[in-house]
């Protein structure tokens, strides 16, 4: 369901830059997060949910800040909250997979 989800955005910002005549965002610009990195994040979102102390930051300890660093500010809001969503998906998993 996030895949149609992403994918409409990105329909709905091309028809917008499109009205606005300004270019179109190039898809290079768009950072999906692969498989393999679903498990090294999931990992971590195990690590951070498994600390005694409660966790103030935990999408900037997700985040890969090379990555982040070289994105426009488009790119760098849609890391953002791609991140955002992985972590409460990765954390629901974890409560299932605690509870099981």
């Amino acid at each position: 369901m996030k895949n149609k989800n992403d994918l409409l955005k990105m329909l709905v910002m091309q028809a917008k830059c499109r009205l606005r005549g300004e270019r179109a965002p190039r898809k290079e610009n768009v950072k999906l997060i692969s498989k393999t990195e679903d498990d090294v994040l999931y990992e971590k979102v195990v690590n951070i949910l498994n600390e005694e102390e409660e966790v103030l930051d935990p999408i900037a300890r997700l985040m890969d800040m090379t990555k982040y660093k070289k994105l426009d500010q488009a790119g760098k809001e849609r890391y953002f909250f791609s991140l955002v969503n992985k972590y409460r998906d990765l954390k629901d998993r974890y409560i299932k997979e605690k509870r099981a």
